[in-house]
């Protein structure tokens, strides 16, 4: 049996210690995971200080928590920031699916159970980012593609802040997608939290605590003023995850304004909004803080979607064809746009889809995602 490594990472320190939360581990992203070998990881969040003992009750022939060596047993205690436990697996060579389990006791007596299974080879797994929400586009298995969630706290809920497709080859996220709604408004100041994604390995992501080398910025994709209720929320948008090397003018004049435009259809119902980067084979590139080389995308786009009249109160799945609007957006990388966007940027979701690959909003019909009444969006 082999093992690559192991750790227990407590990441992404922040300032201040958080309190109130609820003790909890679950795994980061899926429970099942491919044939080949590999790590899973357990995340684990509670009062800071509260210790913690995980065991492994079944699979231990074949899951471990340390490097080259069985080991069935690990304990530490919650640390400020991210918390993560390293379950690394060997290959599975057997016929059929093959399940661990997983115990974790913490010191304030809750208990989780968890399952981790297996796939043989030739079975294809994706993400499960849970609840179908009606922003996340249908997800690719491709090895080069990890697909990340990020939780925040909205008023003691834990609300999902945005979901992501990273492709490591150009150290960018495809998309990001996230729901609009007014809970995440409010009046906390840009935090200019600058810091690697904790669920990415760094090797994958570029250095940004400088800039982009160059005349380009640290362009959002999921725009820093769309996440202005708690800093939590708001740092969470300088992950470098959620940036790509854009155009200095373009990002700070009519990319802004866009993202602005956007930000007022913001309604009693939620606006779902998927962000994306679009890259040529024969990209250019730039570097990062590091000189690490990093593609520059070649064009932006936004897909949107939400009740027409904003109020609803009923799930986009509920509605009728006719209670429902979609617009897309597609901008070139290019120093050509002034100052505001214009209906020439404009297209349908249907246009995008097209263009980059990506099937967005799934469950909704054909017929919404090739809506093209620009009016409805004042344009």
């Amino acid at each position: 049996m082999i093992f690559v490594i192991v750790g227990l990472l407590a990441a992404c320190e922040k300032e201040d210690e958080v309190a109130g939360i609820a003790t909890k581990a679950f795994w980061k992203g899926n429970s099942m995971v491919k044939p080949e070998q590999g790590v899973a990881t357990i995340l684990m969040e509670g009062a800071v200080n509260t210790s913690w003992t995980a065991d492994i009750v079944k699979g231990n022939d074949w899951c471990s928590f340390a490097y080259q060596t069985a080991l069935e047993q690990r304990s530490g205690s919650i640390k400020a920031g991210t918390n993560a436990l390293y379950v690394y697996y060997s290959d599975n060579t057997s016929a059929g699916q093959r399940e661990a389990e997983f115990q974790l006791h913490f010191g304030d007596g809750t208990l989780v159970n968890l399952q981790l299974i297996q796939q043989t080879e030739g079975e294809v797994v994706l993400p499960d980012f849970g609840g179908g929400w009606a922003e996340v586009p249908v997800m690719k298995a491709n090895a080069d593609y990890e697909y990340v969630v990020h939780y925040t706290n909205v008023n003691g809920k834990e609300v999902r802040n945005y979901s992501l497709c990273y492709d490591k080859t150009r150290k960018c996220a495809l998309w990001v997608a996230y729901p609009l709604h007014r809970c995440y408004i409010g009046s906390v100041s840009r935090t200019d939290a600058w810091q690697y994604d904790p669920f990415i390995e760094e090797q994958w992501q570029p250095n940004l605590f400088k800039s982009y080398r160059g005349s380009y910025d640290r362009g959002h994709q999921l725009p820093s003023g769309d996440r202005t209720a708690t800093r939590d929320m708001n740092e969470q948008t300088f992950y470098f995850s959620n940036m790509t090397p854009q155009m200095a003018d373009l990002n700070q004049k009519m990319w802004m304004n866009l993202e602005n435009k956007v930000r007022s259809y913001n309604c009693s119902d939620t606006l779902y909004v998927v962000t994306g980067a679009v890259f040529d084979e024969n990209c250019s590139y730039t570097f990062d803080s590091e000189g690490e080389r990093v593609p520059i995308p070649t064009a932006y786009y936004k897909v949107l979607l939400r009740t027409k009249n904003g109020q609803t109160g009923k799930w986009v799945k509920q509605c009728d064809a006719n209670e429902l609007k979609s617009i897309g957006f597609w901008v070139e990388h290019k120093d050509i746009y002034g100052d505001q966007p214009t209906k020439a940027i404009c297209t349908t979701v249907s246009d995008v889809e097209k263009k980059t690959g990506f099937t967005f909003f799934p469950g909704i019909s054909n017929d919404i995602k090739g809506d093209d009444n620009t009016i409805e969006w004042n344009f």
